[in-house]
């Protein structure tokens, strides 16, 4: 791992053990607030950052969206909140379009963009080559390296064939993981219910992005586990880079997603996404990924 990523790494180990300090065992992520029951429709006046740009439904941006804390959030079918979340929400803002948030599944969500049936994703989507061929990648958004949620530190992937290892199903690299692991790895529909079974002891312990587990331990109000970035191994590739979360588009439409990426680099030029990550108690080390990779 060259001098770069090590710096990222520790940046963000920092952040999230900030994270968790602060969080304490409350359900609801730092930043979080109570929504109004969504946002209202932008004024007649507006004037879209993008002239005709093209979405699924005129003046709406349909957003494929399912809980994963702090990154994806939603309480009403036009409210995102979460460290994502805060960003598409100033993009549909910026763009003059109606957030139209359709939940379901992890499994389901890339699958939506890539048929045509949402505009976008959010919710810790790494930037991969497998999804690389099925939908257009935006820019890197966030830095989240793959880690262990363990009792005691577990830092390369033979340590973890010896234990019972359950993963969400939307989880990068699940075929992989099976390879090594084996019967000793199980999947859930959901992390929550991922977690629910590590607080009843029923399997000892998960795979996650660095920033998540942190989120999901502190929600569960788990305690007496540590969560540890992963070092890299060829058997498990996402574990060869940090993961860089993204806004996936339809390949079709390649002016929303170079407007997508226009947005962000305006956001982090500004400081506006450092702000987003101090709202959720992150240091905003976390929102400068670096180059573009895939995993």
């Amino acid at each position: 791992m060259n001098l770069q990523k090590r710096t990222a790494l520790i940046a963000v180990s920092a952040a999230c053990s900030a994270l968790l300090l602060l969080a304490g065992c409350s359900s609801t992520p730092p930043g979080a607030e109570p929504s109004s029951g969504g946002s209202s429709a932008p004024s007649e006046d507006c004037s879209p950052r993008d002239a005709d740009l093209k979405t699924l439904t005129d003046g709406t941006l349909t957003v494929a969206q399912y809980e994963y804390p702090p990154f994806s959030m939603s309480d009403g079918p036009a409210n995102l909140t979460g460290l994502e979340g805060d960003v598409l929400t100033r993009f549909a803002e910026a763009e003059c379009l109606t957030l139209q948030v359709n939940k379901g599944d992890a499994a389901a969500m890339i699958t939506a963009v890539a048929t045509g049936r949402a505009d976008t994703t959010l919710g810790s989507w790494y930037r991969t080559k497998e999804r690389a061929e099925k939908v257009r990648l935006s820019a890197p958004i966030i830095i989240s390296p793959f880690s262990s949620v363990t009792q005691g530190e577990v830092s390369t992937v033979d340590e973890l064939k010896d234990l019972k290892i359950g993963v969400g199903q939307g989880l990068i690299g699940v075929d992989k993981l099976k390879e090594v692991l084996g019967g000793n790895l199980s999947t859930y529909q959901n992390d929550d219910a991922v977690y629910d079974d590590i607080k009843a002891g029923r399997i000892d312990g998960t795979v996650q992005g660095f920033i998540a587990a942190h989120t999901y331990l502190s929600k569960h109000g788990i305690t007496g586990f540590d969560v540890t970035v992963l070092e890299a191994d060829d058997r498990l590739p996402a574990t060869l880079d940090p993961g860089q979360t993204n806004f996936p588009v339809n390949q079709e439409n390649e002016a929303l997603g170079a407007a997508i990426d226009s947005f962000i680099s305006e956001l982090r030029d500004s400081g506006e996404l450092d702000k987003i990550a101090e709202q959720y108690d992150l240091d905003p080390s976390v929102m400068h990924p670096g180059e573009p990779n895939l995993l």
